[in-house]
């Protein structure tokens, strides 16, 4: 059954999401275990210029409170709650695993350091501002949150958040969610080629 964007539905709880914050929330309970402080876990895991491949994946899994976990974790809930449903598990999998690589591409380009699953939400937020559009319905609020948690750090107002892996993770996400609805369109002029 394909949903309203064109895509192959996935039935039942969306599992790739609830995998993902399973991730989060055990790297985020053993990682200090493991590395025998906090501060050593982030280090180890955040990614910087000149940092290996494996930090790229890996800082999207740390994170540096309670509260920073939380609220990526609740933006994920909401988000894939919406996004996996309708895209399909693997191609939900797809746009949150770039997502996250353009976040780290982008703080490693732009010369900065992170860590947290933020360069994937924004991955998320940028991909359902685009579903929005498509479907004719208001995107303004997801440009407004877009906007305030890129804008706000870097002209200095939300210090400690990296408006360089929000950016990455954005622009990566929307170009994801395009080029995806771009298979849709060539699928759907195909079958109607086929008709006539």
């Amino acid at each position: 059954m394909r949903s309203r964007l064109g895509f192959t539905m996935t039935a039942g709880p969306p599992l790739a999401t609830y995998v993902l914050i399973g991730l989060n929330v055990v790297a985020y309970v053993l990682g200090p275990v493991l590395y025998g402080s906090a501060g050593a876990w982030r280090n180890a895991w955040a990614v910087y210029p000149g940092s290996g491949w494996e930090d790229w994946i890996l800082s999207g899994f740390a994170h540096g409170s309670l509260w920073h976990i939380g609220f990526n974790m609740l933006a994920l809930f909401q988000l894939g709650s919406v996004l996996e449903p309708a895209l399909g598990r693997y191609r939900f999998l797809a746009l949150y695993g770039l997502s996250l690589l353009g976040g780290s591409l982008s703080v490693v380009i732009l010369g900065s350091a992170a860590i947290g699953a933020s360069g994937a939400i924004f991955g998320l937020i940028a991909a359902y501002g685009i579903v929005l559009k498509r479907l004719n319905l208001p995107y303004t609020q997801v440009v407004v949150i877009a906007a305030i948690f890129i804008g706000g750090p870097f002209i200095g107002l939300l210090p400690g958040v990296s408006w360089q892996g929000h950016l990455g993770g954005a622009i990566v996400g929307a170009l994801t969610m395009l080029a995806m609805f771009r298979g849709v369109d060539r699928r759907e002029a195909a079958a109607r080629g086929a008709r006539s």
